[in-house]
């Protein structure tokens, strides 16, 4: 192959690939533009789906629920530092126990 083949299928390649990411940034400017419609479209549906009877729920039931879920994120918690401490010391879960959790105040590692 001569150089001026070489050098044809190079700027070939060059112009197809400067093409490609210019194609594809002009699509991404079109679907940012895009965003400004999506609030209008939003009120556009909200405004529709409004009439529908809105269904109030008890009161201490969600307290209940919330008691629950609090319950269930403090014992996430416990578990997730407890195995992490089990890992950072190359052992298992069963010797030791989290009592209690405190936030330490120097942030630094």
């Amino acid at each position: 192959m001569d150089l001026a083949l070489i050098l044809e299928k190079a700027l070939l390649n060059t112009l197809l690939g400067m093409g490609t990411v210019f194609v594809v940034l002009i699509f991404i400017c079109l679907l940012i533009s895009c965003f400004k419609y999506i609030p209008k479209l939003q009120d556009k549906f909200s405004k529709k789906a409004a009439p529908e009877p809105a269904k109030a729920a008890p009161a201490p039931v969600t307290a209940a629920l919330e008691e629950e879920a609090e319950a269930e994120d403090d014992l996430e918690l416990v578990a997730v530092i407890t195995a992490a401490v089990a890992a950072s010391m190359g052992s298992s879960t069963d010797g030791f126990v989290v009592r209690s959790i405190k936030r330490a105040s120097n942030r630094k590692w």
